[in-house]
């Protein structure tokens, strides 16, 4: 559904901007899919008057101009012919655009340029030009430029000369199915209205009464279906003229998307946006009439295999599922859909039959389907139309083809309502609100919103007894059915965004495990945004798995089978699985992780803890297309790489690994992790040749496993902010010769020994065994990073604590230095 703010405007006053109704419209629960900013049709473009016309210099068929145009004179080429000096034409001056011609998409700008090496500041315009039709303001219609009237005041922009509206803004609204009574501008603006508090303002339609005998039937109505069409009306209108719609109809149409067509179908089309009820026009002189002299309009079924011709030339075969307007010869039209070929409205047309009615959903929709016809009117009718607004909407319609297309009504109004509904009253109980929405909303607050919606408050009680209202539903408020419906419309009227948020009752309340598994939660994020996939394995495995990783194992009484006969002491036996299983269907590149439960023997007593493990193998990582690193394999510094990462983002410091000298039951080479040297926080490694083979797993398989409960019980989630550097560093750099079993950790212990003041960084950039380097030992090269955060560091005071550096290495290491 779209809609303009100046026809919104019109019935109800809302003087907020574009944005702010939007606002105001979400809030409603109206999806506002675009918004659209429309620059006045006829934006830059002023009442100008020629003051001379001379002969082009280079051109025989062009004329230079000066006009006037409010402001000053200008210079103008021009090629038409039918205008002299003094004639008052349109002038749109340069920056403004024309509207886009036939076939194209993109508007026409007016800038200053030469043509024929005559410089022209604007252009003169043709209606066409314009998109005018000249008749509809009273204008002669000729070839070239617009000839306008004397009276015209030279300056005054054109739309205001013409009587028509500037700028506007369109809105684009998503309708859900359950309000049809939104597929219209009055029921947008009573939603606007019941909002702000502002009053709603509908359309007075006085039309004349009929009389004498031009009161006697004018047509006859027989309604054969009133099961697909509970409601027929029926008005005649004779001596009207067809013509061009007036501008300010016509803007109205195009500006929502509505291509017009001529004053009497556009009138029909204005009154269905305005009031949500369709209708259709028939030409009277072409329904057939019976002996009696008058035509008669019948609603009923189609016959099996009747044919008909709808208003696009198209044929359709019909069934008795589908309904039709005939009159006494065949059908007319397809009833809510789409009118027929020989009954529309012509150019000679002077008497018309106004059709309003009320269709049932499902036929429309059933025949809609079954046709492939969609149409604005088919989907108002499929989603529900207001059935008493059937009369109304007529009633408008006539009033507003006898204002602009002339004529007289001829005949009584047929209304063929042989069942009318009665109305619905639905109960309110006010604390039930409250109950529902969680916050309490008086009750005169409650019957404000519902009395702004349209509703009626016709008494008070309620069946429980509890203090409530008895509200009478409008007709156009279809989706109203339960007391709970009412209690929804006040809080979209309260406002969502103000009912605080509360937990329901019987929801399921907190548990002390709801922090632990937030936790566990960041340890997935952070392990996944590592490029690691998380496996979950069995807690069940064998007895022979099990003790490769432990001597104590938790062993079932009663096993379902040998393989599944123990619980697992460490996640790793089911990850070497997972490796394997991939390897089988070709996937040979794998990094997983798990987080799962373990269980070991504590004094004879079983206890559970939880644990993160992480099981590498194949190619380091296979989304490189080429290069060195295309096919390089994951190695322990891989695994150990991640293990600090993980470490580092669960807020540890003094992490060791300690590597053992020996191979395990499990493992080929593997190091100890630990905090501070002393609390065990796990293990990592590469698992033993022979049991890789025994998987068939052809490259290094790398494993890992961590304590996760110690890790979560030490680590500091907090994070610290740390500004940029704003003072230069100064770098040292050491090559020194050391034992081969000197490690990086030496090092580094050796460089906590001796606390150089402003050592910011060390970084190991170089190791190097062979010529000029004694056996059984190596070179190692490191970068030392100095710097002060309050200050610029001198050299002097850099060399000293290098220098004492220096001296720890080779006191601590037995280092010597490199030339």
């Amino acid at each position: 559904m779209k809609v303009t703010l100046n026809w919104l405007r019109n019935h109800v006053d809302f003087d907020g901007t574009p944005e702010e109704l939007t606002e105001r419209l979400t809030l409603l629960g109206l999806e506002v899919e675009g918004v659209e900013r429309l620059a006045g049709q006829l934006d830059g473009v002023v009442v100008a008057q020629v003051l001379s016309r001379d002969k082009h210099p280079n051109a025989d068929k062009l004329s230079v101009c000066r006009v006037a145009d409010g402001r000053g004179e200008r210079q103008i080429v021009c090629g038409a012919q039918n205008f002299k000096a003094g004639d008052k034409v349109p002038l749109i001056l340069p920056g403004a655009s024309l509207p886009p011609k036939a076939g194209e998409t993109q508007p026409f700008t007016i800038k200053v340029g030469k043509i024929r090496s005559v410089e022209s500041h604007g252009m003169m315009c043709s209606h066409e030009e314009l998109g005018l039709e000249p008749e509809a303001f009273g204008l002669r219609r000729e070839d070239g430029l617009l000839i306008l009237p004397e009276t015209a005041t030279v300056g005054q922009p054109l739309a205001v000369h013409l009587g028509l509206s500037g700028s506007d803004v369109v809105f684009d609204l998503e309708v859900t199915p359950n309000r049809p009574d939104l597929n219209s501008v009055i029921g947008i603006a009573r939603e606007v209205a019941a909002l702000t508090g502002k009053p709603l303002r509908l359309p007075e339609v006085t039309v004349p009464e009929v009389a004498g005998g031009a009161a006697a039937p004018a047509v006859a109505v027989r309604l054969e279906a009133p099961d697909l069409c509970p409601r027929y009306t029926a008005r005649v209108i004779r001596g009207l003229k067809v013509g061009p719609s007036p501008a300010w109809l016509r803007s109205a149409l195009e500006k929502v998307g509505l291509r017009s067509i001529n004053n009497v179908v556009d009138v029909s089309n204005f009154v269905m946006l305005e009031t949500g009820q369709p209708l259709h026009t028939f030409d009277l002189r072409r329904l057939r009439t019976r002996a009696a002299g008058v035509p008669e309009v019948v609603i009923r079924r189609a016959s099996e295999g009747e044919t008909f011709t709808t208003l696009d030339g198209r044929e359709h075969t019909l069934t008795p599922e589908n309904l039709l307007i005939a009159d006494a010869a065949g059908g007319i039209a397809l009833a809510g859909i789409m009118g027929g070929l020989d009954s529309g409205i012509q150019a000679d047309t002077t008497d018309v039959l106004i059709e309003s009615a009320y269709f049932t959903p499902t036929g429309i929709r059933r025949t809609s389907k079954a046709l492939a016809l969609r149409t604005d009117a088919s989907y108002r009718f499929e989603r529900g139309a207001d059935v008493q607004a059937a009369e109304s909407a007529g009633r408008r319609c006539a009033q507003l083809l006898l204002e602009l297309a002339g004529g007289s009504l001829s005949g009584e109004v047929i209304d063929a309502f042989p069942n009318p509904p009665p109305s619905k009253e639905l109960t309110l109980r006010h604390d039930r609100a409250k109950v529902l929405l969680g916050v309490d909303i008086p009750a005169e607050v409650q019957a404000g919103f519902l009395a702004g919606l349209g509703l009626e408050e016709v008494g008070q009680g309620s069946r429980t007894g509890a203090a409530g209202s008895v509200w009478r539903v409008p007709s156009w408020r279809v989706d109203l059915k339960r007391e709970v419906d009412l209690v929804e419309e006040v809080a979209r009227l309260f406002g969502v965004d103000r009912i605080p948020s509360t937990t329901p009752r019987g929801a399921v309340g907190s548990h002390p495990f709801d922090a632990t598994y937030d936790r566990f939660a960041e340890v997935r994020r952070i392990l996944t945004g590592l490029g690691l996939d998380e496996a979950q394995g069995q807690t069940l495995i064998s007895d022979a798995a099990a003790r490769r990783v432990s001597e104590e194992v938790v062993l079932l009484a009663n096993p379902l089978s040998s393989d599944m006969n123990a619980l697992r002491p460490s996640l790793l036996p089911g990850l070497i699985d997972s490796l394997s299983h991939n390897l089988t269907r070709r996937n040979g590149d794998v990094q997983l992780f798990e987080i799962g439960r373990v269980f070991t023997l504590h004094n004879g007593a079983a206890r559970e803890g939880w644990r993160v493990a992480i099981a590498l193998t194949g190619a380091r990582d296979p989304r490189f297309w080429s290069g060195a690193d295309r096919d390089a394999k994951a190695d322990v510094y891989d695994l150990k790489g991640l293990v600090e990462e993980l470490i580092e983002r669960l807020g540890l410091r003094g992490v060791a690994y300690a590597r053992r000298p020996e191979s395990t039951p499990l493992m080929l080479e593997s190091a100890a992790v630990t905090l501070g040297g002393k609390l065990p926080l796990g293990q990592l490694g590469q698992l033993l040749p022979t049991l890789a083979k025994r998987h068939d797993l052809r490259d290094a398989v790398l494993l890992a496993e961590l304590d996760l409960d110690a890790l979560l019980a030490r680590g500091n989630p907090a994070r610290s902010f740390k500004p940029l550097a704003a003072f230069p560093s100064i770098q040292r750099d050491v090559a020194m010769i050391v034992p081969e079993a000197t490690t990086h950790e030496a090092v580094l212990a050796a460089v906590k020994q001796a606390k150089p003041g402003h050592l910011e960084a060390v970084e190991l950039f170089d190791v190097f065994r062979g010529k000029h380097v004694p056996e059984g030992h190596k070179s190692l090269a490191y970068s030392f990073t100095y710097r002060a955060a309050d200050r610029t560091l001198k050299d002097e005071e850099v060399q000293a604590s290098h220098d004492r550096l220096v001296g720890v290495f080779q006191s601590a290491l037995g280092a010597s230095l490199r030339a």
